[in-house]
C-alpha cells in the first residue's frame, strides 16, 4: 500500500467548491428541508461533485485533513464548511489564510492543534508525504 499522507490541507475555493466565497455568491448561506444550501438570494451553492466521497475516503483511511483559504468571507467559509457537514472531516479550519501567510508556519500551527494525535509525528516532519 502506498505511503498516506499525515495530513491533507485542502483550499476552499475551486477546490472544495466552483466559486469564490467572498465573490460569486451572497453570504449568509442556509440549508433548506430538502438538504440544498442557498445564499441570501436563494441561488444553489453546491460542492464538487466528488468532494464528500474524497474526505470521507481520507477520513477512513485516518488521514487528518485541514482547509485553508485565503477568502476575505470568513464567515460565509465557515458557514459553509458547516452547512455541507465538512467540519467533522477537518480538525481545524484556517480560512483567513492570506498570502503574507508563511505556509511552513501556518501547517506548524496546524499540527499544534489541540485534538491532533499525531501531532508530535507531525513537529518531527510535517512535511513529509
Amino acid at each position: 500500500m502506498a505511503r498516506l499522507p499525515k495530513l491533507a490541507v485542502f483550499d476552499l475555493d475551486y477546490t472544495l467548491w466552483p466559486f469564490w466565497v467572498d465573490t460569486h455568491v451572497d453570504p449568509p448561506f442556509h440549508k433548506s428541508s430538502d438538504g440544498t444550501v442557498r445564499d441570501r438570494r436563494g441561488q444553489d451553492v453546491r460542492l464538487y461533485p466528488e468532494v464528500p466521497e474524497v474526505l470521507k475516503r481520507l477520513q477512513s483511511l485516518g488521514v487528518p485533513g485541514a482547509a485553508a483559504s485565503r477568502t476575505s468571507e470568513i464567515e460565509g467559509a465557515n458557514q459553509l464548511l458547516e452547512l455541507f457537514d465538512l467540519i467533522r472531516c477537518y480538525l481545524h479550519s484556517y480560512p483567513e489564510w492570506n498570502e503574507s501567510s508563511n505556509s511552513k508556519s501556518r501547517v506548524r500551527d496546524i499540527c499544534k492543534g489541540p485534538n491532533w494525535a499525531l501531532r508530535s509525528s507531525l513537529e518531527e516532519s510535517p512535511f513529509e508525504a
